[in-house]
């Protein structure tokens, strides 16, 4: 039985644990770059509630095409159409124009070459000396794989709440009784200024700080160091 209230209440200690070895057959060693997209190429397709698809963005399905391990960090929400009514849920990426790839010291052009990539993010320690790709640590990236698993969780127990919520309505329009405020309380996304539109459902205070930082840190490398 699930023992905490929500995904937040989960320790990293527990999350990491549970994570062990994962992908580690075909990934023995994780060295993580930061990608820069193509203009449009983040985009994933809209999805009506009920539909069994992966929701993968354009690069992310070209990355894994040509074999190359992607993360792009990222958190849906759920709209209803404004004219047929039903549910749509919509996938975003928590840094807009960026994602990480998973690469060996000799696939960065392989990298390049994918439709849907711009850039493998560089930068130049000296003058003059030759831009190297910039090297994530796995702890940054269990971090993000950590917050990335709360935003799913949160939003499925959002979900569930949202269709059990419609249940109790249409129980009690068959039995004719009023449907009240209370059974028409669904909870809608609301957002924050963080990067990419990110969800106000990432509450942990040192999430929010971390992705910020992050996101900081691509950017700087993006403007105002030299990647090309």
């Amino acid at each position: 039985m699930w023992k905490y209230r929500s995904a937040d209440a989960v320790p990293e200690a527990e999350f990491f644990e549970a994570r062990r070895g994962e992908g580690r057959r075909s990934a023995p060693a994780e060295t993580w770059y930061a990608v820069k997209a193509a203009p449009g190429a983040q985009r994933c397709p809209s999805m009506r509630d009920g539909q069994d698809r992966k929701g993968e963005s354009v690069v992310e399905r070209n990355l894994r095409n040509e074999g190359f391990d992607a993360f792009m960090p990222s958190y849906r929400i759920e709209v209803r159409h404004h004219r047929q009514g039903h549910w749509i849920e919509r996938r975003f990426p928590t840094f807009a124009g960026y994602l990480f790839v998973n690469i060996g010291p000799h696939d960065y052009r392989a990298v390049e070459a994918v439709d849907g990539v711009s850039k493998i993010l560089r930068y130049t320690k000296q003058y003059q000396e030759r831009p190297m790709p910039f090297e994530f640590p796995q702890e940054t990236i269990d971090r993000l794989r950590y917050i990335a698993w709360q935003q799913e969780q949160n939003f499925l127990v959002a979900r569930a709440r949202r269709q059990r919520e419609e249940e109790i309505e249409q129980e009690a329009r068959s039995r004719g009784k009023p449907v009240n405020a209370s059974s028409r309380r669904i909870r809608r996304a609301q957002f924050s200024d963080l990067g990419g539109g990110l969800s106000s459902s990432l509450c942990s205070a040192s999430s929010k700080a971390f992705i910020t930082e992050t996101l900081k840190s691509l950017g700087e490398m993006a403007t105002g160091l030299d990647y090309a």
